[in-house]
């Protein structure tokens, strides 16, 4: 038996099993996070300018309002978009910028709509802020719709709260 050979992969197995625990124990032991980090700029009046945002997108949906609604984005050609416009496709070939579907299927289809959001969430750090909702969105003629989960991102601009972006998932009510 040649020990030589079996001592150097002995030690050749422990050193790889040493460098693995050092490997792990560093991917393991996240840093420390600093004190500053998290502490998003965020006043009482924005949460309520936000909150007009959202009372007045509701609003500007059930009254067919489309001006009123356009006047919240930041541009028309926002990312705007439900989750089924990425099925079935690469990430290369997804265009999200969809509000002209949005504005012909809510405010051109001559259909009125009944709209509430559920669970607001808004967080925010100074002139950005993210608002996280569940929705539901009725046909007044029909009584079916839709449902789902909404993220806008909103950006403070001239001193309001504008859309820059809006993606959903929908579902149709059961």
């Amino acid at each position: 038996m040649n020990y030589a050979a079996l001592g150097n992969y002995a030690i050749r197995c422990v050193s790889a099993l040493a460098l693995l625990c050092i490997a792990a124990g560093a991917v393991a032991a996240p840093a420390a996070v600093p004190g500053y980090v998290g502490r998003h700029r965020a006043s009482a009046a924005d949460r309520e300018a936000i909150g007009q945002v959202l009372a007045a997108y509701t609003q500007s949906v059930i009254g067919r309002d489309p001006a009123r609604f356009e006047s919240l984005l930041l541009s028309r050609d926002i990312p705007f978009s439900s989750t089924d416009a990425a099925s079935g496709k690469t990430a290369g070939a997804v265009d999200t910028r969809r509000y002209a579907d949005f504005k012909a299927a809510v405010f051109d289809s001559g259909e009125r709509f009944q709209q509430q959001f559920y669970n607001v969430r808004i967080a925010q750090d100074g002139e950005l802020a993210q608002v996280s909702l569940d929705f539901v969105t009725t046909r007044l003629s029909t009584g079916r719709g839709g449902y789902g989960w909404k993220v806008l991102q909103l950006l403070k601009v001239d001193g309001e709260w504008k859309i820059a972006s809006e993606l959903y998932t929908a579902y149709a009510i059961p």
